[in-house]
């Protein structure tokens, strides 16, 4: 952008010292030179407008033709420089750098907590749908611009902050506002395992004290996440092999911890109960190996079919070939299984598959792997009885990381519980929230707990219960629609506790229910009568005038 300047100067410097070298003659006949000030003012309008008359007297001949140069030599030159002002605009490097120091001033305004997520795959996506939907802020860096792009167009109900570059980056990542006050957790979920483990690392480096929850696809990255202080680390593949574990030994625990695990205001699933007997697992990947290793812990036999040797098998367990003809899957026992699990990193293959195989078998109970949401239309015409979409598990993972750490305690106390106890918790959870999933949310009776000081300090009669938070601080006699979880008090923990549970300083308790329910807690913990109403049923006076008004009737 040099070149133009300089070049506007000199036509500017040449067409004034011009005017001032050449003669003139005034309105009296006399000769005169005009001056450089006189100069540069009839040129700075000249050039850049149509002009505005001959001044301070009319031109000569010669000052004319000068002018007259002048003109064609400035409008070139104007030219020249807006020319290079619009290929400025246009260029990449600029661009990036006004978007860099947009991105820059919109996380330093952020006065809202907020969670910083890197990667807007999948995962990502689903992560940020529902985090806008519970009114919760997040920046987003991105590698892939078009993926940014998709997010800049993405319906949103708030404005998203978004940068298309490196999430390694550390300098990125401080500038995303790892180091901000307002942010509350990171989330390294990009497609890349070094990618997300240089991101726990500075994470770990910057911020030790904030939530991490990152994503791997093998043991010995989620060892080295961990080393820095990961909070979660999600290895999608054991993840997805659990959860089959789980719905083959106890559907209806399975069903629990997955209504608690899914995205809330999503209607509840049916129960499913997946067979034993003998399978055929289609595709031998890290998905493959985590389901078949489920499914041999249940008891049932296998027999694998994938296009690349494994010579881990043995002849009888293993069939050579793709899995979409017949004979592949004939020689597989398909004829005779109970269930067929299909799970190739492509989703055509997998359906093929499944089509092949249930025309011979149409009784087959037939789990598939869906690797792209956008083939969801496909999927739900072929009807599978499970669907596993790897970037819903981990997005259901993430999000009971960041928000509710209570719950994966829970989840993890479901496992220890027979079936009647999670059928009946399920039910119950059903009745209260008309049939789809519920919201869940966590109360600490701590000091930063105003109502919670009151009534144990202030105010200890009667002494605060579980109950009590079961009322409705608005309308005495009714119940809000919600039910505690679990009551954590140091290393004890209390799964679906009895509502006569005396509650002690420090508790901490877990809930689902509605978002009414979940509102009137939040009030309750801010404005102390509200919980004093809970307990006692009674309006106690708030001021001091009417407070001593009503010790003056107690007593009289």
């Amino acid at each position: 952008m040099r070149a133009p300047i300089i070049t506007l100067i000199l036509i500017y410097s040449i067409a004034v010292l011009g005017l001032v070298l050449i003669p003139g003659v005034d309105d009296q006949g006399r000769p005169y030179q005009m001056g450089f000030f006189h100069a540069f003012y009839f040129i700075s309008y000249t050039a850049t407008s149509i002009g505005f008359g001959e001044t301070p007297h009319p031109f000569s001949y010669s000052q004319r033709l000068w002018v007259l140069c002048c003109i064609y030599l400035s409008v070139t030159g104007w030219a020249y420089n807006l020319g290079a002002i619009f290929t400025l605009f246009n260029d990449q490097a600029l661009k990036k750098a006004i978007q860099y120091a947009r991105f820059n001033n919109k996380v330093r305004r952020l006065r809202e907590p907020f969670y910083l997520v890197c990667g807007y795959g999948q995962t990502g996506r689903l992560l940020c749908k529902v985090l806008d939907r519970i009114n919760i802020r997040f920046v987003v860096i991105e590698l892939r611009e078009e993926r940014v792009n998709h997010l800049a167009l993405a319906d949103f109900q708030s404005d998203p902050v978004f940068y298309a570059g490196d999430a390694s980056n550390p300098e990125l990542l401080k500038i995303a506002g790892i180091t901000h006050p307002r942010c509350r957790g990171v989330l390294a979920i990009t497609g890349d395992e070094n990618v997300n483990l240089a991101i726990a690392m500075a994470a770990f480096v910057l911020q030790p004290s904030l939530v991490s929850v990152c994503r791997c696809k093998n043991k010995a990255v989620a060892d080295n996440m961990q080393s820095f202080g990961a909070n979660k680390v999600i290895n999608m593949f054991n993840a997805v092999g659990q959860r089959f574990q789980m719905l083959l030994h106890a559907p209806h625990g399975y069903r629990l911890w997955n209504l608690l695990s899914d995205f809330p205001g999503q209607p509840m699933a049916a129960l499913v109960r997946p067979p034993c007997g003998h399978w055929v697992v289609v595709g031998y990947g890290r998905f493959g190996i985590s389901m078949r290793a489920a499914l041999l812990k249940e008891g049932a036999s296998v027999t694998v079919i994938d296009p690349e040797p494994q010579p881990d098998l043995l002849p009888g367990q293993f069939v050579e070939a793709l899995g979409v003809n017949a004979d592949s899957l004939i020689a597989a026992g398909i004829e005779h299984a109970s269930g067929l699990l299909v799970c190739h990193d492509h989703d055509i293959n997998n359906l093929s598959a499944l089509a092949t195989a249930r025309a011979i078998n149409p009784k087959l109970f037939i789990v598939a792997r869906q690797n792209l949401r956008d083939n969801h239309l496909l999927f739900e015409a072929f009807k599978p009885d499970i669907t596993s979409i790897r970037s819903e598990i981990v997005a259901h993972e993430c999000l009971r990381a960041i928000e509710t750490p209570l719950l994966a305690q829970f989840l993890d106390l479901i496992k220890e519980e027979d079936e009647a106890w999670a059928k009946a918790l399920f039910d119950q959870l059903a009745s209260l929230c008309d049939n789809k999933v519920p919201e869940i949310w966590s109360i600490t009776l701590d000091a930063k707990n105003t109502a919670a000081v009151h009534a144990f300090l202030a105010n200890p009669s009667p002494p605060l219960r579980l109950a009590h938070w079961i009322n409705n601080p608005f309308d005495h006699g009714y119940k809000l629609q919600c039910l505690p979880l679990l009551r954590v008090h140091g290393d004890e923990l209390q799964a679906w506790p009895s509502l006569d549970t005396p509650l002690t300083f420090g508790d901490q308790l877990l809930f689902a229910g509605n978002r009414e329910a979940q509102s009137a807690h939040q009030a309750m913990q801010e404005a102390t009568h509200l919980l004093d109403f809970a307990r006692t049923g009674k309006i106690e006076p708030q001021s001091w005038v009417f407070r001593k008004l009503a010790d003056w009737q107690q007593g009289k």
